[in-house]
């Protein structure tokens, strides 16, 4: 006797036709895109760490050049502050290694290579912190080899670029100082006026009222 076939249809599950969601091309998509984050972050951990040792180089080298200075080999000062500001530019050692450049000039008589490199320093737009300063002393530099209408103009720029008031009124005296040395009266005078009325609450202001009433005889 035959036997007879189970012919009995096999049931099929109703995903069985749908496509797995990790397929082997959407696993390499993913490996691809976990390397490429991975890379990003390394390269920018990277590049925080190495700016940090920059800084701290850079700061170091600036500690020497300032030390050489304190023991009065300003020739030796200028060479290390030179060296921090073409080696690690950029940073703020090396901004502060450019006024120190320019402060030793002074000291040393040098106004004319002060003015030179302050100028080509302020030409580059620095961080307004060091371009108030820089701009004061361009004024000094001004002053001393007696252009006093330019010295009047960078101290008024040094105290709109300062970001604390008592700093501003140091630059707006330096401004009335230099106008009076230019012969601009008028000038000193709304200038000394300006520091009582905006920054009265400064050292600056028994400064300016003593000479605002030099100026104008006590009628301030």
């Amino acid at each position: 006797m035959a036997t007879t076939a189970d012919t009995t249809p096999t049931t099929v599950s109703g995903n069985a036709g749908e496509t797995p969601f990790f397929t082997p091309q959407r696993i390499r998509q993913f490996g691809i895109g976990g390397a490429v984050v991975l890379v990003i972050a390394l390269v920018v951990w990277f590049a925080i760490t190495a700016g940090k040792r920059k800084e701290a180089f850079a700061a170091r080298e600036l500690e020497v050049g300032r030390s050489q200075a304190e023991q009065g080999n300003l020739a030796g000062a200028v060479q290390q502050f030179d060296k921090v500001a073409k080696s690690y530019a950029g940073t703020a050692a090396a901004f502060d290694a450019t006024l120190g450049i320019a402060q030793a000039r002074l000291v040393n008589g040098q106004n004319e290579l002060a003015i030179g490199s302050l100028q080509d320093f302020l030409k580059t737009t620095p961080p307004a912190t060091y371009a108030s300063p820089a701009n004061s002393l361009l004024g000094t530099a001004y002053e001393n080899t007696g252009k006093f209408a330019e010295a009047a103009a960078a101290y008024r720029k040094a105290a709109d670029l300062a970001t604390l008031d008592y700093l501003k009124s140091t630059a707006l005296l330096d401004q009335g100082r230099a106008l009076r040395e230019a012969g601009k009266k008028d000038e000193a005078v709304a200038v000394y006026r300006e520091i009582i009325s905006k920054y009265g609450e400064t050292a600056g202001k028994t400064e300016a009222q003593i000479r605002l009433a030099e100026l104008t005889a006590g009628q301030s």
